[in-house]
């Protein structure tokens, strides 16, 4: 699974698996973003991953160039 794009489709069609790749490559972001006073919160870390899990079938995805 290496396209991201291809990924990303099938994470919006529900597959778990795909959610799961993309949150992993986006964890460095996640935890950049889930600093409070100084220290990872992981309550709010996976405050931040459940809500890619629930929203990310609402991503829409535009083929060939935008106008």
């Amino acid at each position: 699974m290496d396209d991201f794009n291809e990924i990303l489709r099938r994470a919006i069609r529900g597959d778990t698996l795909s959610v799961e790749v993309i949150i992993k490559r986006y964890r460095p972001l996640i935890n950049k973003y889930s600093i409070w006073d100084g220290r990872l919160d992981e309550d709010l870390r996976q405050y931040i991953e459940l809500q890619i899990f629930r929203k990310i079938s609402k991503f829409k995805l535009y083929e060939g160039n935008p106008k």
